[in-house]
């Protein structure tokens, strides 16, 4: 995978979660913390986690070890806005790290368990898995949110190429 390849999967990332959380924003409290048919039980589990996974690998891949943290141990995302203001700038670092990418450094194998170094992936993979991950989550948000009346409508992949910067570069 290159680079102008990964950063379209990130911009389209990126692009979807803000679809997903803007659609969000229709719940009322309630409803955003209600169990519901979703992995992490609640829309606002799901998106902690979804944001706390963009966040972690994202370290990870930059060389910086989380450790067994997450996100909100180290930023508050007690609610929609601070979730919402984290994703966005969460988002803006993924593009701006996939920018600065140089293409050798696609491929350099990453260890995921220090004690097997043979567990390595190269770090386009990891990269790209943040983006499937938060498309299982954002599918599973997407029907709980339809099933509330609330639908965000088509979040597919092909439109990516013609989705807004959210750098701002197009």
């Amino acid at each position: 995978m290159d680079r102008a390849d990964l950063r379209l999967f990130v911009r389209f990332h990126a692009w979807a979660n803000r679809r997903i959380i803007e659609t969000a924003s229709a719940l009322t409290d309630d409803q955003f913390r209600a169990d519901g048919p979703l992995d992490h039980r609640t829309a606002f589990q799901t998106l902690r986690h979804l944001v706390d996974v963009d966040w972690s690998w994202r370290e990870f891949a930059e060389g910086r070890d989380p450790g067994q943290t997450y996100a909100w141990d180290h930023f508050p995302l007690d609610d929609l806005p601070s979730i919402a203001s984290f994703s966005a700038e969460e988002d803006a670092r993924l593009v701006a790290y996939v920018d600065g990418l140089v293409p050798a450094s696609l491929d350099e194998p990453l260890g995921l368990n220090p004690e097997d170094p043979s567990d390595v992936v190269p770090r386009w993979l990891i990269l790209a898995h943040v983006v499937n991950h938060g498309t299982q989550h954002r599918s599973e948000l997407a029907r709980y949110l339809t099933d509330l009346g609330h639908s965000p409508g088509e979040l597919d992949l092909l439109d990516a190429p013609r989705l807004p910067d959210p750098a701002g570069e197009g």
